[in-house]
C-alpha cells in the first residue's frame, strides 16, 4: 500500500503557521504605527513652539509678563496647545492653562533640561496640573547667544492611546477568529500526525520499563512506519544486550561484594566511583559517603592518593604498601593497582585492590622485638656466667674467697637464665593449649586461688614488710583453672611487691560488677608506670624501667604470662597507673552462665 509522505501532512500546518506569523507582523505594524503617530505629534509641537518663540522672546525681553500670559492663553486655546514659558532657573513665567504663581518650579523637568542643553526632544509624562498624560516639547529662547528662557508646548496624547486601543481591539478580534479557525484545522491535522507518534511514545515508554514483548504497529506515513520498524528492531537488540549486561553485572556484583579484599575504583580525576563493603570496612568509612568524592578528601591519606596517581600514570599494574597509621589507629595495607580503558582505548579510571596486612606487620614487629629481647635477656646471664667462669679458670680458683663469690654470681645468673627459660616454656605451653584445646574450667570460689596466691607471696612480702589485704565475698564463684589462675594472681602480687616501697601495702579485691563481670584487682602504691608505657606493658620482655626491673630480678615475662592465662579463661586484663601513686591491675572474667 502506497503511504502518503509525511511532508504532505506537515505542509498545511506550516501554511497555517505562516498566516499566524503574518498576524503577529500586523501587531508589530500597529505598534510601529503608534510610534509614528507619536513622532508626528512631537514634530507638530516643535513646529508650534518655533512659530511662537519670537513673539514670546520679545515679550520676555520687555519683561511684559501680563501680555505674555494673555498671549499664551489666546494662542493655546486657538491651537488646542498648552504653552508654558519658564525662566532659565525653571520658574514658570506664563502658562496657557494655569496661573504661573500656582505652578511648581520646572527646573527638574526633562524637557526643560534638554532645551537648556540645546537638544530639544519630546517627553511623555503625567501632568499633575491637568491630571492627564501629555507630550512635551521645549525650545530655548535665545538672544545674542544668551538663553533668556524656555518655551514649552504640550498636548494630551489620550487620543493616540484611544486610537491604539481601537486598532489593537480590531487586531485582537481578527486574531481570535483566525485562531479559532487555525485551532480547528490544526486539531484535525495534529490528530492524523500525532496518533502514530503517540503510540510510538507509549511503546518507547514500555521499552524503557523493560517490556520488549509488545511491538509497535508499522502503519501511517512511510517515515512513521520506518521509524516503528527501527524501534522494534532496536527493542529486540536492547532486550538481548540488557539481559547479557544484567547477567554479567550480577556475576560481577556478586564477586565484588563477596571479596574479602577491599576494591576501589576511581576515575581519571581520582574521584571514587565505587567501593565494596570490604574496602569501606577496611578504611572504616561509609561507602555511600565515599562515592563521587576525591580519594584524598574522602580517605585523607596522602600515601593512598599517591598510589592512585601512580596507578593512573603507569601502563602496567603496580603494587606497594600503604601506611594508613594515624588518628589513633595502626593500619597497613598491601595494594595492587591497575588502570582500565574504555572502548576507545583511553584511560577511564583505575582499580585498586587492598589487603589488610596490619596483623602480619604487627606479628612481624613482635617477632623481631621478641627475638631481640630474648637475645638480650639471655645474653646478660650467659655473658656473666662466661666471664666469671673464665676468671676462675685464669687463676681465681686459687683464692677461696674470690672463687666462692664468683661461683655464687654464676649460680645466681644460672637461676636467672633458668627462670627465663621456664617462663618462655610456660608461655609456649599456654599458647599451644589455647590453639589446640579449650581450657577445662571448674566452678570454684574466687577466694580459694586468691588466698593460695597470698600464701605463696607472704615470704616475699615479709622481706619488705608489706601487708597484703584481701577483700572478696566468700560466696562469689566463677569457672577457673585453679592452678593457672593462681599463677596469674601470684605474678601480679609479686610484681606489686617488687615495685612497692618497704613498709607499704598491696590490696587484692574481687567482686561482681553491674554487667555481671567478675573483677579481680591487684593494687599497689609504689612507683607507678608512665602513661606511654601502659599499652605495651603486657608484651614479652617489655620493661617500663629496664634497669630497675633487672635489679629486682624480673624476667620481663610475668605480665605476658598473666595476659595469656586470663585470655585462656575468656577474660581480659587491664592496667591503670599514675607515677608516684602506684598501679592497679584488673582481671575481668565473664559471668557464670545460667
Amino acid at each position: 500500500m502506497q503511504r502518503k509522505r509525511l511532508i504532505w501532512q506537515l505542509y498545511p500546518s506550516q501554511l497555517l503557521i505562516t498566516i499566524i506569523a503574518l498576524l503577529v507582523a500586523a501587531g508589530y505594524g500597529a505598534y510601529y504605527l503608534r510610534a509614528f503617530q507619536l513622532a508626528q505629534t512631537a514634530a507638530g509641537l516643535e513646529a508650534r513652539a518655533r512659530l511662537t518663540q519670537d513673539t514670546v522672546l520679545a515679550l520676555l525681553i520687555k519683561n511684559d509678563l501680563p501680555t505674555m500670559q494673555a498671549f499664551c492663553t489666546t494662542v493655546g486655546k486657538s491651537s488646542a496647545t498648552r504653552l508654558t514659558v519658564t525662566a532659565p532657573d525653571g520658574k514658570v513665567l506664563a502658562d496657557s492653562d494655569e496661573s504661573p504663581n500656582r505652578m511648581e518650579n520646572h527646573s527638574g523637568r526633562p524637557e526643560i533640561i534638554a532645551a537648556l542643553a540645546g537638544r530639544p526632544a519630546p517627553y511623555l509624562h503625567f501632568s499633575q496640573t491637568l491630571q492627564e498624560k501629555m507630550m512635551y516639547v521645549a525650545v530655548p529662547l535665545v538672544q545674542d547667544g544668551n538663553t533668556k528662557g524656555v518655551l514649552r508646548t504640550a498636548i494630551p496624547v489620550t487620543f493616540i492611546d484611544s486610537a491604539r486601543r481601537e486598532i489593537f481591539l480590531k487586531i485582537a478580534l481578527s486574531c481570535l477568529i483566525i485562531a479559532l479557525i487555525v485551532a480547528l484545522a490544526a486539531w484535525f491535522i495534529s490528530r492524523r500526525i500525532s496518533r502514530p507518534l503517540e503510540e510510538m511514545r507509549l511503546g518507547a515508554e514500555r521499552f524503557a520499563d523493560g517490556n520488549f514483548t509488545t511491538k509497535l504497529r508499522e502503519e501511517g506515513a512511510e517515515e512513521v512506519a520506518s521509524l516503528a520498524r527501527a524501534m522494534n528492531t532496536m527493542a529486540d537488540q536492547l532486550n538481548g544486550r540488557i539481559k547479557t549486561i544484567a547477567r554479567q553485572h550480577s556475576q560481577l556484583q556478586a564477586v565484588f561484594s563477596s571479596m574479602v579484599e577491599g576494591v576501589i575504583t576511581v576515575d581519571t580525576e581520582e574521584r571514587i566511583l565505587d567501593i565494596n563493603q570490604a574496602g569501606a570496612r577496611l578504611l572504616n568509612l561509609d561507602p555511600e559517603k565515599l562515592r563521587g568524592k576525591n580519594a584524598l578528601v574522602a580517605v585523607r591519606n596522602l600515601t593512598l592518593q599517591r598510589f592512585i596517581s601512580r596507578t593512573l600514570a603507569e601502563a602496567r599494574p603496580i603494587e606497594g604498601e600503604i601506611d594508613l597509621t594515624g588518628r589513633g589507629q595502626e593500619k597497613y595495607f598491601y595494594a595492587h593497582g591497575a588502570r582500565f580503558q574504555d572502548a576507545a582505548k583511553l584511560t577511564s579510571g583505575a582499580i585498586i585492590v587492598i589487603n589488610d596486612v596490619t596483623s602480619l606487620r604487627r606479628l612481624e614487629n613482635m617477632r623481631r622485638d621478641f627475638v631481640a629481647n630474648v637475645s638480650h635477656e639471655l645474653k646478660t646471664p650467659i655473658t656473666s656466667i662466661e666471664g666469671f667462669a673464665e676468671t676462675l679458670l685464669d687463676g681465681a680458683l686459687d683464692s677461696p674467697e674470690d672463687a666462692r663469690r664468683f661461683v655464687e654470681i654464676i649460680a645466681k645468673q644460672s637461676k636467672r637464665l633458668h627462670a627465663i627459660i621456664e617462663d618462655l616454656l610456660a608461655l609456649s605451653r599456654l599458647e599451644q593449649e589455647q590453639e589446640q584445646t579449650r581450657l577445662a574450667l571448674t566452678e570454684e570460689k574466687i577466694t580459694t586461688p586468691l588466698r593460695r596466691a597470698i600464701e605463696i607471696c607472704e615470704l616475699k612480702a615479709a622481706e619488705k614488710k608489706i601487708n597484703i589485704e584481701l577483700t572478696a565475698p566468700d560466696d562469689l564463684s566463677v569457672g577457673l583453672n585453679s592452678p593457672l589462675f593462681e599463677q596469674a594472681i601470684t605474678n601480679l602480687i609479686v610484681n606489686a611487691i617488687k615495685y612497692s616501697d618497704e613498709g607499704g601495702r598491696v590490696l587484692l579485691r574481687a567482686g561482681e560488677r553491674d554487667g555481671g563481670e567478675i573483677a579481680i584487682e591487684v593494687q599497689d602504691f609504689g612507683a607507678g608506670v608512665a602513661p606511654q608505657h601502659l599499652p605495651r606493658l603486657f608484651e614479652r620482655f617489655y620493661r617500663s624501667d629496664a634497669a630497675r626491673s633487672r635489679k629486682l630480678g624480673g624476667t620481663g615475662l610475668g605480665l605476658a604470662i598473666v595476659k595469656h592465662i586470663v585470655q585462656a579463661h575468656g577474660g581480659e586484663v587491664e592496667v591503670t597507673s599514675e607515677l608516684g601513686k602506684g598501679s592497679t591491675f584488673t582481671i575481668l572474667l565473664a559471668p557464670k552462665k545460667a
